[in-house]
């Protein structure tokens, strides 16, 4: 089954607000084993969405439409369903009376423009709304040679929409579906340290089948690589995921941090709570960055027992080398932050020392990349590795902040004993 989105409404066309509703829904038909190949966003304008529809509905089998069913003059979806399939807008009585029943409620009587509302185009099959007045409705085209297509229109309010969609439409398409219902299974493997182009290189093959499918998301310095299997069962779709996904983590090795929603800090604050080890962070360019990422972790998942952030040496003291963008900067950095944590109660805490240029004009897509020293003390040991990127805008923290949390983790895990080597 292929599908199709429409979101109605000038205010998302002209970005004043966002889309969650196609991105959502889009969610919701992945995990029915429904094809989606279109997204459309179309203005309040009952020609163009009529046009819309209309091309929806000669190539897809299912179009789901979302908004312009209020009481207003700008909601005509109601109108561009009956104009794009060839009907009349009929009074719905059953819809009219659901309406009543609410308005009565509020201690209100049904106005002329409310009951709009209640209008379908002949021969829908009407959505009942018990979280809101404006109904829903679908309506089966006839399209030769195959099976109906199904126009199916929702409220555009989220919460009404969602309750329909669950409620609703879900069981709508299930029923469709039938016997060819495919199951989707899903793994999204979360990765650090490669680049997108490394990472296309090491499984250029995988990102080749077409059954599972393999895909890449990069962003500030992480790739995610999503694997996504369809088969008759769940558990066919799961099992042959899972056997390109298990290939694609032995492939990429330690540069897989995580899987699902995992963030890359959480993943280095499991690291050091399993070790035993709490955290003293210290930051130039990435400005407190790091520590609000480990202070925002939920459920005691905080390793932080002392930050603070800089931008030369001398807000430590005297005695250190000038310049703290070099390794010597950093080094020096490093050993006034183990001083600074040497009274804190629990003997184990690592030290992490984030020392990067400070100068706007830096950073990933600057005039210049900069660079930023990370310098990690754990026990008696000391390294202190280069970035070759730095900066204080947004891209250029997270940056510089992913690779200072890498070389923490990479640190943590050959303590362990599980030396990464190259990733």
């Amino acid at each position: 089954m292929n599908a199709e989105l429409i979101t109605t409404g000038t205010e998302i066309l002209l970005g004043e607000i966002v889309d969650t509703n196609a991105a959502w829904m889009a969610r919701r038909l992945k995990e029915l084993g429904v094809n989606l190949y279109y997204k459309t966003t179309v203005g309040d304008n009952l020609d163009r969405i009529a046009a819309v529809m209309r091309q929806a509905l000669g190539r897809s089998d299912v179009v789901l439409v979302s908004g312009g069913l209020g009481p207003t003059v700008d909601d005509v979806t109601r109108d561009a369903a009956a104009l794009a399939t060839d009907r009349q807008l009929v009074l719905h009585q059953g819809s009219l009376e659901h309406m009543e029943t609410i308005f009565a409620r509020w201690g209100r009587s049904v106005q002329d423009n409310n009951r709009r509302q209640a209008f379908l185009p002949d021969g829908a099959i009407p959505i009942y709304n018990p979280v809101g007045t404006a109904p829903g409705f679908a309506v089966e085209v006839a399209r030769n040679g195959t099976h109906p297509a199904l126009l199916i229109c929702l409220p555009g309010v989220p919460r009404e929409m969602m309750h329909l969609m669950q409620n609703s439409v879900e069981p709508m398409l299930a029923e469709r579906l039938g016997a060819d219902r495919v199951y989707l299974s899903t793994r999204t493997l979360r990765t650090v340290g490669l680049g997108e182009s490394v990472i296309d290189q090491r499984i250029d093959d995988l990102m080749h089948l077409s059954n599972p499918t393999v895909g890449l998301a990069a962003h500030f310095g992480q790739v995610d690589v999503r694997v996504t299997g369809r088969a008759g069962s769940p558990a066919n779709a799961q099992s042959m995921t899972d056997e390109v996904a298990d290939e694609v983590r032995r492939r990429l090795g330690f540069a897989v941090y995580g899987e699902g929603d995992q963030l890359f800090e959480a993943a280095v604050a499991g690291l050091l709570r399993e070790r035993g080890f709490t955290l003293a962070l210290l930051e130039s360019n990435t400005g407190g960055e790091l520590a609000e990422r480990f202070h925002s972790l939920l459920n005691g998942q905080d390793p932080l027992v002392w930050d603070k952030v800089i931008r030369s040496t001398s807000e430590l003291g005297e005695g250190g080398p000038g310049e703290i963008v070099s390794e010597a900067g950093a080094r020096w950095v490093a050993e006034q932050v183990r001083l600074a944590v040497a009274s804190v109660p629990d003997s184990d805490v690592v030290t992490l020392a984030v020392c990067g240029t400070s100068d706007s004009a830096a950073g990933p897509y600057g005039a210049y990349r900069g660079e930023t020293f990370v310098a990690v003390g754990l026990g008696d040991a000391l390294t202190v590795k280069r970035i070759d990127v730095g900066g204080v805008d947004e891209l250029a923290r997270r940056w510089s902040g992913n690779g200072a949390l890498n070389e923490l983790r990479l640190r943590l895990m050959t303590a362990s004993g599980s030396a990464p080597g190259t990733p």
